[in-house]
C-alpha cells in the first residue's frame, strides 16, 4: 500500500483534503500519515465537521505541540475522537499507539515542547504539550514489543546526529521557555527532544524509518540504521511544487513526490 506522509497542517483541512485527492489521483495512495500540529482545536474541527467532507483516504494523525490538548483529551475520554473515523475518515493516534497501515505496524507518539511560549503542564488533565515520563515508558514497552516498521513523532531525538540546527532567532525564547523550564533541547546543531532520544536508545532493534515534522523543513539523516525524515509543513506558497514523501508499507521504501496545489495561497 502506498501511504502519503503529510507534514504540519495547522488546521488547513481544506488544503489537506485537496492534497489527498491529488495524491489518490496521481500516485494511487490508499492512506495517509500526518506528523502532528494537525489543528486539533474545537472551533476548527467543528467548522470542518459542518462541511461533512470526509478525507479521500484514512488519515492517521498525531498531536503536535500546537493543539488544544485539554480539549483533545476530553474528546478522547468521551469517545469523540472515535467518531471522527466515520465522519471525517480521520484516525487520531493517542500517545503512544500502534496501527496496522497497509498490513505493516506503525508506531505513533505525539507531542513536543513549545519554543515560543510556556509549557502547558496540565497536571490535572494529564495532557501536557510535551511527552511525559509515563508516556515515554509506555512507548518503550509498546514499541519494543510490537517493533513497528515506521515510527511517527512530531519532533525528533535530540543529540544523536540527525543534525537539525536551532533557529538563531529563537535562542532567547528557547532559553526562557525550554531551558529555564528544566528541559534539554539538545545541542544547537542537533536539536530535538531528549525523551525521544531515550526512546531511540531503548528500542531494540530501532525502526528502519522514523518520520517527523515540527521544524517546517525537509531534512534527512541515517543514524544507527534508522532513516530519519523531517517532513516540511503543508504549504501553499510553493508555486513550483512542494516535495512530499510516500511510504510503501510492503517494501518499506520511501520516495519523494512533488505536490503543486491548484491554489497557491494558504487557507485556513
Amino acid at each position: 500500500m502506498r501511504v502519503l506522509i503529510v507534514g504540519d497542517v495547522h488546521g488547513d483541512f481544506a488544503g489537506l483534503a485537496e492534497c489527498l485527492e491529488w495524491a489518490v489521483a496521481e500516485h494511487a495512495v490508499a492512506a495517509a500519515i500526518q506528523v502532528g500540529d494537525f489543528g486539533f482545536f474545537r472551533d476548527r474541527m467543528e467548522e470542518w465537521l459542518t462541511r461533512r467532507r470526509r478525507f479521500a483516504v484514512p488519515v492517521h494523525a498525531i498531536d503536535g505541540n500546537r493543539e488544544d490538548h485539554g480539549w483533545l483529551g476530553r474528546c478522547c475520554k468521551n469517545g469523540v475522537t472515535t467518531s471522527w473515523g466515520e465522519s471525517l475518515n480521520l484516525i487520531y493516534q493517542p500517545r503512544p499507539s500502534t496501527a496496522r497501515v497497509g498490513g505493516a505496524c506503525v508506531g505513533f507518539l505525539g507531542g513536543a515542547l513549545h519554543v515560543h511560549r510556556k509549557q502547558e503542564h496540565r497536571v490535572l488533565s494529564g495532557r501536557p504539550n510535551y511527552i511525559d515520563t509515563t508516556q515515554l515508558a509506555q512507548a518503550i514497552a509498546l514499541f519494543s514489543r510490537e517493533q513497528p516498521r515506521l515510527l511517527v513523532t512530531h519532533s525528533c531525538p535530540a543529540g544523536i546526529g540527525i543534525g537539525l540546527k536551532g533557529d538563531p532567532a529563537l535562542r532567547l525564547s528557547l532559553i526562557n521557555h525550554v531551558v529555564d523550564a528544566g528541559f534539554d533541547p539538545g545541542p544547537p546543531d542537533d536539536r530535538g527532544e531528549t525523551t525521544l532520544r531515550q526512546l531511540w536508545q531503548q528500542l531494540a532493534p530501532p525502526s528502519p524509518a522514523w518520520v517527523f515534522g515540527h521544524f517546517h523543513r525537509r531534512h534527512e539523516a541515517i543514524v544507527g540504521g534508522t532513516r530519519f525524515i523531517c517532513v516540511g509543513a503543508l504549504e501553499w506558497s510553493a508555486t513550483q511544487g512542494q516535495e512530499m514523501f510516500c511510504w510503501d508499507s510492503e517494501s518499506g521504501q520511501i520516495d519523494t513526490i512533488r505536490f503543486r496545489p491548484r491554489n497557491c495561497q494558504r487557507r485556513y
